[in-house]
């Protein structure tokens, strides 16, 4: 096993989530060029029907709730 997957093993939940929070903002601020052609491609075709108002952001929360409706249990 890998040293890194031993000391995460051993962490704490606290530093856990301290260390996903770094890694996430780490990866924040990869450079364009890693985000694969099909999801930049993506990502400008869903801003270009918000900036038409064809679409619109929602809560979070709001989203989840559709997304539950949508598929009860």
């Amino acid at each position: 096993m890998p040293v890194v997957l031993e000391a995460i093993d051993k962490m704490t939940t606290s530093e856990k989530f301290d260390t996903m929070n770094y890694l996430w903002s780490s990866l924040s601020v990869v450079q364009s060029d890693m985000v694969p052609a099909w999801h930049r491609q993506a990502l400008e075709k869903t801003e270009a029907r918000v900036a038409s108002g064809i679409e619109r952001p929602i809560a979070w929360g709001a989203a989840k709730e559709i997304i539950k409706n949508a598929f009860p249990s």
